[in-house]
């Protein structure tokens, strides 16, 4: 039986990239990123324009490696439709990455949480037992902060407009917010998240057993 192929070997024109991706390496041109190097991503089409006449697609991909260097592939679309010539070019880059990039991630921090460690992406701190959030309470001078655990079962998390919105089911003053498009590794958590909603594994985790 034949395996898929995910390696990318493309050409964009509109601007001037030459972009080749396989299980070893990310080149845009002739700069390079080894996959196992790789420790953050962050994508996204957004509409240019005003929301009921938009004028244009953008497409972005960015990967930062260890040493901080950032590989971005861009480009854009004077057409707003669906299922453009440039939307089968962004899905085709992307498989590439998702395979040979974004897969690895997840699992990564997966494994952070089945070794009972934590990580933080963005303003998120994840722990195997759930989300750490800032709660602050009073006004002024009186304000007071304080972080508390939102263990797995009291928390939900949905997608608005390009944001992932985390928050405590029983107070929702407890919540954090992470852009897709702008920071690094939210798209993995999201992804990581779907997994951890499924088959039951963020009560395993909460139990302290391993998925």
């Amino acid at each position: 039986m034949n395996t898929h192929n995910f390696d990318v070997d493309i050409v964009i024109s509109s601007s001037n990239q030459k972009i080749k991706i396989d299980k070893d390496h990310i080149q845009v041109n002739n700069t390079s990123i080894a996959c196992k190097d790789v420790k953050a991503i962050r994508y996204g089409v957004s509409l240019i324009g005003s929301v009921k006449k938009p004028k244009q697609k953008d497409y972005n991909i960015d990967v930062l490696d260890q040493n901080n260097k950032i590989i971005s592939i861009k480009f854009n679309s004077n057409k707003v439709e669906e299922l453009l010539e440039e939307d089968h070019t962004y899905y085709y880059v992307m498989s590439g990455v998702w395979q040979y990039v974004k897969k690895y991630l997840v699992n990564h921090y997966i494994e952070i949480l089945n070794e009972k460690q934590e990580f933080e992406i963005g303003e998120a701190k994840v722990n195997h037992q759930g989300f750490m959030m800032t709660l602050t309470s009073g006004f002024f001078l009186w304000k007071k902060t304080k972080i508390e655990l939102v263990p797995w079962n009291d928390l939900k998390y949905y997608l608005k407009k390009g944001i992932l919105h985390i928050e405590s089911i029983s107070n929702k003053r407890k919540n954090i917010s992470l852009s897709l498009h702008h920071d690094w590794n939210a798209v993995v958590l999201n992804t990581m998240m779907h997994y951890l909603w499924q088959e039951h594994r963020k009560e395993k985790l909460a139990r302290g057993e391993k998925i």
